[in-house]
């Protein structure tokens, strides 16, 4: 028997916040599945062809959906005790568990630009903080290519995680490398010696550690460390 829609709190008045109400709601209630026209109109009691007179089609749904995810991130960011990396950590920590919470809207993330005033404010808040880091120029804006490529590509892998593997992956805590099958490790010593400690890293743990080494590296390059490297997206370097 297929399950029921879960219960979304029905308005008089549909318009784009109730719709996206609705989609974030779905997502999060049922992971692994991707929302559609139908099944939104099916948890507001409404025709499915009613949400195209508010939005052209799925993409631009989405991308509101996204839009929204961001704010709220950068909501708790700005909440968020601490110096420039503290806040930054904050927002990209949040952001995570958004993806968490909401696979099917947030591994979209990966193909879809919002481009909304909350996707803005997400660019406005990450380069604010890198520039409070010490960054400016065309380090600040390397920096925050990686912190905001980073951000969507892993948030959409952890995703993808929970789509496939429902609850259980909620909390990032799917194995990065599940087994190494049938290969004699004899012939590969480093990965025999680390065998026990690759198969513990899982999702979260590869995400904050890219957090880490991105934000280890800004605070090299702000200290004027001309060694100074992004893991990411080539040398970050404190001047021009």
């Amino acid at each position: 028997m297929a399950s029921e829609s879960p219960a979304i709190p029905r308005r008089t008045r549909l318009d784009q916040r109730v719709i996206v109400d609705a989609l974030l709601e779905l997502a999060r209630s049922e992971p692994a599945l991707r929302p559609t026209f139908k099944r939104l109109g099916s948890a507001l009691g409404v025709d499915a062809t009613a949400m195209y007179r508010h939005f052209r089609n799925k993409d631009e749904l989405t991308r509101a959906a996204l839009d929204r995810l961001a704010a709220t991130a950068v909501e708790h960011a700005r909440a968020a005790p601490g110096d420039w990396r503290g806040r930054l950590e904050a927002y990209l920590l949040r952001s995570a568990e958004l993806s968490l919470e909401y696979p099917s809207v947030a591994i979209e993330g990966a193909v879809l630009d919002p481009a909304g005033p909350g996707d803005v404010s997400a660019d406005e808040l990450i380069l604010a903080l890198l520039t409070e880091g010490g960054l400016t120029g065309r380090p600040l804006i390397t920096a925050y290519a990686a912190v905001s490529g980073f951000a969507v590509s892993q948030g959409a892998a952890l995703a993808h995680e929970v789509m496939r593997n429902g609850d259980a992956a909620r909390d990032g805590s799917t194995p990065w490398i599940s087994t190494f099958g049938a290969v004699d490790l004899a012939d590969y010593p480093l990965v025999r010696a680390h065998r026990d400690e690759l198969l513990a890293i899982n999702g979260i743990t590869v995400y904050r550690a890219g957090i880490a080494a991105i934000l280890d590296s800004v605070a090299r390059a702000a200290a004027g460390d001309p060694a100074a490297g992004d893991p990411a997206a080539g040398a970050i370097s404190a001047g021009e």
